[in-house]
């Protein structure tokens, strides 16, 4: 082995190698067995599984083991307004969107309550499932009030930034209210995002506001919980 680069960082890569075509959630050698497979002393072992863990390459369970990681897509809709194409592409991914509708509806009870419009009102549904190296990431549904821009309906969003067209007519998203929670997947969902009915998704709720305070966007995505990761940055509140 290079003795200018520490053992370990060596193991990180000979484990690497050694395992890549196994597939996610697969377990990998036990620690003693890592040792006597590559020769080295425990203490190397368990700093190189370490570090391969903060890789995101591996998960560790109590008592269960070591295995291989299933690479998670990293949203960052709980901080900014980056737009789901661009996200992916900065990690390294290929994105891609299918549109399952785009219709004139009236809104929902609870949407037309976020929305503060009457109930019954017409609004521009769009519904579209992405994809992240072609596997499906996240159903969304993007609720806006059809006055708002009646244009909506007469584009086709399957190639076409939403966001970038509403720009065009001097709409954009000043700030917005998010929540996030997880829930069991419906039929509906479980069949999109190709996962096991009624198991855990996360929901993702945004209410998007105009630069004078109204609201005129909301929006449901749903992911598969373990395939999908949010990240955010805060700062300590500067003190009064």
């Amino acid at each position: 082995m290079d003795k200018s680069i520490p053992l370990y960082q060596q193991l990180k890569e000979k484990i690497l190698k050694q395992f890549k075509d196994l597939s996610p959630l697969t377990p990998i050698p036990s620690e003693r067995e890592l040792c006597d497979l590559f020769g080295v002393s425990r203490p190397t072992v368990r700093r190189a599984l370490e570090e391969l863990e903060q890789d995101g390459e591996v998960y560790r369970l109590a008592g269960k083991g070591t295995f291989i990681a299933d690479k998670k897509y990293t949203d960052h809709e709980l901080q900014s307004f980056i737009g789901f194409h661009e996200d992916a592409s900065h990690q390294n991914k290929t994105p891609t969107s299918m549109v399952l509708q785009q219709i004139v509806t009236t809104a929902p009870v609870d949407v037309a309550k976020f929305l503060e419009i009457p109930e019954n009102s017409e609004v521009f549904l769009l519904e579209r499932l992405r994809f992240v190296d072609n596997e499906p990431i996240c159903l969304v549904s993007s609720y806006i009030p059809l006055h708002i821009c009646p244009d909506l309906i007469r584009t086709d969003f399957s190639e076409r930034s939403l966001y970038k067209f509403l720009n065009l007519h001097n709409i954009s998203i000043h700030n917005a209210k998010r929540s996030i929670e997880v829930k069991k997947a419906p039929t509906r969902e479980s069949t999109y995002l190709n996962i096991d009915l009624d198991s855990p998704m996360v929901l993702f709720q945004s209410l998007g506001f105009t630069e004078n305070g109204s609201p005129f966007e909301f929006v449901q995505s749903r992911y598969p919980a373990y395939k999908a990761r949010f990240e955010s940055e805060v700062y300590r509140p500067h003190e009064m």
